[in-house]
């Protein structure tokens, strides 16, 4: 099957292959809409990354549990979607943890506990209409906020 190719492809590609896909200039005119399984690609190697506690809940959240993204209703889910949690708006823009234009996950409006809510940022980017590449970690900088590569797969088309 073409979509287990394109992940086994993923999941074994490098940093370096990842940075390059990540940094390829895409048409962000429409923003993403369905549903979207979630595949956490590679952690990367900086201080933000190797902190205990986001290393470690990362890895609960978006490695041990299935996850997903619903961009019609701009939330996450795990396990189901109907199980949706951090509520986002999506935004075009530049990134902030490289070089090049990215939708931003914002999530202001979330009912997630403030400080948890101010904590969270996200990143993604269309590889393809059934594929996005994107940069999970936290609301900092680069090299303290960007934590991992992950891809989400479409899994239903908008509603």
């Amino acid at each position: 099957m073409a979509s287990d190719f394109i992940l086994s492809e993923l999941r074994g590609a490098g940093l370096d292959r990842l940075e390059a896909l990540y940094a390829r200039a895409q048409d962000l005119s429409q923003p993403p809409r369905g549903l979207w399984r979630g595949t956490t690609l590679r952690r990367l190697q900086n201080p933000g990354a190797r902190r205990a506690l986001y290393a470690g809940s990362e890895r609960l959240l978006f490695e041990w549990i299935p996850w997903g993204i619903d961009f019609d209703r701009g939330r996450w889910f795990f396990f189901h979607p109907a199980l949706g949690a951090g509520s986002f708006e999506l935004r075009a823009q530049r990134s902030r943890w490289r070089q090049t234009d990215t939708f931003g996950l914002h999530y202001e409006r979330s009912r997630l506990p403030g400080p948890i809510r101010g904590l969270l940022y996200d990143e993604v980017k269309p590889l393809s209409p059934a594929w996005m590449i994107g940069i999970g970690g936290i609301d900092a900088g680069r090299d303290q906020g960007d934590h991992f590569f992950y891809v989400v797969e479409r899994i239903e088309e908008a509603g």
